[in-house]
C-alpha cells in the first residue's frame, strides 16, 4: 500500500498545485487558458506516437481490454436511461449524470498508468482511451442533444463538436503510432528523442491543467444528484468494469488499464461540453470537484485491492 501511495499521492499533489496556482492567478490567466490545448494537441500526442512507434503493436493483446471498456460504457449509459425517471432530476441534470458516469480524467489515468507500469502501461492504457473516448463523448453529445436545455437549437454547433470529437488528437496519435509500428517505418533517429522530450512534459503539465480546471467553490451546491454521481463514477463503474473483465477474460496489463479507466474521477472538460450544449454546468462543476476530492481516497484503495 505504501508503494502505491508513493506513486499516486504525487499525482494528486500536482492536481492540487494546479488548482492553487490558478487560484493565486500565477503566472496569469492567459497561461492557464493556453496550457490545456498545448497538452491536448501537442504534448500527449507526442507521448502516444513515440510509445506506439517503438513497440511491436502486433504483439499487443488489447482487444479484450478495449471490448470490456466499451461494453461497460454502453451498459452504464443504458442503465442510466432505464432509471432516469427514478432519479428525480430534470433533463439538463440528467445529462450531467451521464457525463459523470462514462467520462473520465485521462490525464490522471495516463499518470497512474505510467507510474505503476511505465511505458508499457501508458501504451495499453492509451488503447483503452482510444476506444472509450469517442464513444463516451458521442453518447454525451447525444444525451445533451436529447435532454439538454434548448436541445432543439444549435445544430451547427453540435455538428462542429461532433467533428472535433471524431478528430480527437489522442486517437489520431494512436493511429499514427500504430501505423509507424506495423509498417516497420518507426521513428527517424532525430524524431525519437524530440518526441521523448515533448512526451515527458505531457504528464506533469496535463495534471497541472486538470487541477487548474477544478472549481472547489462549487462544492457548496452539493446535493443528492452529486452523491448519485460520485457513487456511480467511483463505486458502481469499477464494479461494472470488473464484471466486464470477467466476461471478456481480460488479463495482465490490459486488466489494469481498464480498471484505471473505471476508477478515475470526472474530467474538467465535461463542464465545457455541458455549458456549450445546454447541460447543467453548475451541477457538473460540483460533481467534478467532488469526485476528484473523493478519488484521493478511493483510487489508492481500488488499486491496492485489485493489483
Amino acid at each position: 500500500m505504501a508503494a502505491t501511495l508513493s506513486i499516486i499521492l504525487p499525482i494528486f499533489m500536482l492536481l492540487g498545485l494546479g488548482w492553487l496556482l490558478r487560484l493565486r492567478r500565477f503566472p496569469g490567466e492567459e497561461f492557464w487558458r493556453l496550457l490545456d490545448p498545448l497538452v491536448y494537441f501537442i504534448l500527449f500526442p507526442a507521448l502516444l506516437v513515440r510509445n506506439f512507434a517503438n513497440v511491436d503493436v502486433s504483439q499487443l493483446d488489447v482487444l479484450p481490454a478495449a471490448g470490456a471498456a466499451v461494453a461497460a460504457v454502453l451498459i452504464a449509459a443504458a442503465l442510466l436511461l432505464l432509471v432516469r425517471r427514478h432519479l428525480s432530476v430534470d433533463g439538463p441534470a440528467f445529462t450531467s449524470l451521464v457525463q459523470s458516469t462514462i467520462r473520465f480524467n485521462s490525464y490522471m489515468g495516463f499518470a497512474i498508468a505510467a507510474g505503476l507500469y511505465q511505458d508499457a502501461g501508458v501504451t495499453v492504457f492509451s488503447v483503452v482511451v482510444a476506444f472509450v473516448t469517442p464513444l463516451a463523448n458521442l453518447i454525451s453529445v447525444v444525451a445533451l442533444g436529447r435532454y439538454g436545455e434548448g436541445h432543439n437549437h444549435g445544430r451547427e454547433n453540435k455538428r462542429q463538436l461532433l467533428f472535433a470529437l471524431i478528430s480527437n488528437p489522442l486517437i489520431l496519435a494512436v493511429v499514427l503510432g500504430v501505423f509507424l509500428s506495423l509498417s516497420g517505418i518507426g521513428l527517424p533517429w532525430v524524431l525519437d528523442p524530440f518526441l521523448d522530450i515533448l512526451g515527458r512534459a505531457a504528464l506533469p503539465l496535463g495534471l497541472l491543467a486538470a487541477g487548474a480546471g477544478l472549481d472547489l467553490k462549487a462544492l457548496r451546491k452539493s446535493g443528492r444528484a452529486v452523491a448519485v454521481a460520485c457513487l456511480g463514477r467511483l463505486i458502481l463503474m469499477p464494479l461494472l468494469v470488473l464484471a466486464m473483465i470477467w466476461v471478456f477474460k481480460v488479463e495482465g496489463l490490459g486488466r489494469m488499464a481498464v480498471l484505471i479507466y473505471a476508477i478515475m474521477p470526472v474530467p474538467p472538460g465535461s463542464y465545457i461540453l455541458a455549458r456549450q450544449l445546454g447541460g447543467d454546468a453548475t451541477l457538473l462543476a460540483t460533481i467534478i470537484a467532488a469526485t476528484t476530492l473523493i478519488a484521493v481516497a478511493t483510487v489508492p484503495i481500488w488499486i491496492f485491492i485489485l493489483s
